[in-house]
């Protein structure tokens, strides 16, 4: 189960509300039928997925920033040591970044923009 758009992502989100708002009326999560257990959690991991595409926390790159740098270093055939070296950060700090522990400063941003070429609008997104 994968989200399309913004528009199906409400519509997962309003679907998940009723389910929970189920479990609570018949006491716990616990007593869905089994359809219902499945379903939300198909709807939890694809609600989860495009929220840190889409909506990262604040301080959180989103995951579509993360896979577009792996894509580029690999794209032009680097290691990611070099990488971290041509964007001026050393290799613990691009590892926290591909890994969303680290927020992205205006200066690695405009380093990858300027020297993996990854594209402006996925940084800004």
């Amino acid at each position: 189960m994968t989200i399309k758009n913004e528009k199906e992502y409400k519509e997962y989100e309003a679907r998940i509300e009723s389910l929970i708002q189920r479990g609570t009326e018949l006491g716990d999560m616990e007593l869905l039928n089994e359809n219902e257990k499945a379903e939300f959690s198909q709807l939890s991991i694809a609600l989860d997925e495009y929220g840190k595409a889409y909506h990262p926390l604040p301080g959180q790159m989103s995951t579509l920033l993360a896979d577009a740098i792996l894509f580029k270093v690999k794209e032009k055939g680097l290691k990611q040591k070099d990488a971290a070296r041509l964007i001026g950060i050393s290799q613990t700090t691009f590892s926290d970044l591909i890994h969303r522990r680290r927020p992205l400063s205006y200066e690695v941003a405009r380093n990858l923009y300027k020297v993996l070429g990854v594209p402006a609008d996925v940084i800004l997104a």
